[in-house]
């Protein structure tokens, strides 16, 4: 005889869990590229674990860059929010700060969209997105 009664619905913690979508991805990487793979490393160590420095909330990816809106964990308040770009081609970071995170995003929104816009007028082709 069992010592319990085994459940006949899922629990709602765990039917939570698992109603989620799986996560989207914002940016393909080659990781086989030099560039690409020393971007991928260097936003993992800056975003993870304990010594984390920021929080992605949004990343999008050109031919050249990757811009990450994110927000700072360390430093003021009234500065938590910036766009970093992350080089492709070379160990090179820059970013510039922003009052909200609204702001942040739509920046990466609009460099893309200039960018794009700009390729499509001198290539013939858009900047690569994900």
């Amino acid at each position: 005889m069992p010592c319990h009664v085994p459940a006949t619905s899922v629990s709602s913690r765990r039917s939570a869990f698992y109603s989620k979508r799986p996560p989207t991805i914002a940016a393909k990487l080659d990781l086989s590229m030099p560039g690409e793979a020393w971007a991928e490393d260097y936003l993992r160590r800056a975003s993870t674990g304990i010594d984390a420095f920021w929080r992605p909330i949004g990343i999008r990816r050109d031919a050249g860059a990757l811009f990450v809106a994110e927000r700072w964990l360390i430093g003021k308040k009234s500065e938590h929010h910036s766009v970093v770009t992350i080089s492709l081609t070379e160990h090179a970071v820059s970013w510039h700060k922003y009052p909200s995170a609204k702001a942040a995003l739509a920046d990466i929104d609009r460099k893309l969209t200039a960018q794009t816009s700009d390729s499509t007028l001198t290539a013939g082709e858009p900047a690569s997105t994900i």
